[in-house]
């Protein structure tokens, strides 16, 4: 990343100014056989938001972005198209391409260990995980930049969570239920409105806002 970016984004933290993002990137698997499955609720955030900023998504390398105006404010939408466990390098390059430090950017995720459409943001942390935070983290060095984990769940032996390998991967690879699917649809619209919140206003208060009570909080990353 540019130094000179870098650079920016600590003044601006040294004057004590929100941290506000200049992209955001939703994980999920390209083709029609993975769009509609649990694993890409990122990548139905940022579809969301480009629908509503009215912009469409051109391609570069393997990820696809889309510019919208948020009250003044360019925010890069960005849609890989490389496998979640193989995000995190295309990510990194079209950040540098857009000139935005990794502090800027705001990752949006499907998260196993929170209820159905309950939202967490977070600034920084580990990939708790995910693959696909895991591949970007790798990518960029660090793991400082905020995130909107979305829950899925996982699923249950007799109220038991699994937690086996392929079960799990089955699960995130497969479509919610319709019940799910309509929270899910919410927790979209939320999260979306979320992120638009920490550009406008600053991710703590777009935390502040969107995260529900502390007890109510899954796993870290």
């Amino acid at each position: 990343m540019a130094a000179t970016d870098e650079r920016a984004t600590e003044a601006s933290a040294a004057r004590g100014e929100p941290l506000r993002p200049r992209a955001v990137v939703g994980f999920g698997n390209p083709g029609s056989e993975y769009a509609q499955t649990r694993h890409n609720v990122g990548a139905w955030c940022v579809r969301l938001l480009a629908r509503q900023g009215r912009a469409e998504f051109e391609r570069h390398g393997k990820v696809e972005t889309a510019t919208i105006d948020v009250d003044g404010r360019a925010l890069h939408v960005l849609r890989p198209r490389a496998y979640v466990n193989e995000s995190g390098p295309p990510i990194a390059a079209e950040l540098r391409r857009l000139h935005v430090p990794p502090a800027e950017l705001l990752a949006l995720y499907d998260e196993l260990d929170l209820p159905v459409g309950q939202l967490r943001l977070r600034l920084g942390g580990g990939h708790g995980g995910h693959n696909g935070m895991r591949s970007l983290i790798a990518a960029l060095g660090g793991g400082e930049f905020a995130r909107i984990r979305v829950g899925i769940d996982r699923p249950y032996d007799d109220g038991r969570p699994v937690r086996e390998p392929e079960r799990v991967a089955d699960w995130v690879l497969a479509r919610p239920s319709a019940a799910e699917r309509e929270a899910l649809d919410a927790a979209v619209e939320r999260a979306a409105d979320a992120v638009l919140t920490a550009v406008r206003e600053g991710v703590e208060v777009a935390m502040n806002r969107f995260n529900p009570p502390e007890r109510g909080a899954g796993r870290g990353g």
